[in-house]
């Protein structure tokens, strides 16, 4: 069986952002996770690299990493730019309806399991996604 972990390097580049989309789906479907975790991890990945590009203000890629376990995925996406704006963190709170954007952190904390960001020299977002086991 192939490894239970996979390791990407996103560029700063929205074009490329499907690419790496679709990876983490290959590699989830690969190792029998149900596909609504897939559809979910996937999402969550997505968004959190979309983060990255667009508020990071980072020249260097952004670093992506997935370990599953037998009933789990967790999920590490970080970038080296300047950090989420502090005020867009509350995860929790649901974006205006109207509002053009800003629903990030709100659809990963739904779709997660475990949410933690992490803000120090870059954002770093940690999530975690449980599912039955696998096959």
């Amino acid at each position: 069986m192939a490894s239970p972990e996979l390791r990407l390097c996103v560029p700063i580049d929205v074009a490329r952002l499907e690419e790496s989309r679709e990876e983490v789906r290959l590699f989830l479907q690969a190792h029998g996770v149900d596909e609504e975790a897939v559809h979910d991890v996937s999402l969550c990945v997505h968004e959190a690299c979309a983060n990255a590009i667009e508020h990071s203000r980072s020249t260097t890629d952004v670093d992506v990493e997935l370990h599953l376990e037998e009933a789990s995925v967790s999920i590490v996406v970080a970038d080296k730019g300047l950090g989420l704006d502090l005020e867009l963190l509350d995860q929790h709170s649901k974006p205006e309806l109207l509002q053009p954007g800003g629903r990030g952190l709100y659809v990963m904390a739904c779709l997660m399991d475990e949410l933690e960001v992490h803000i120090d020299g870059g954002t770093e977002i940690r999530m975690q996604k449980l599912f039955g086991p696998r096959p």
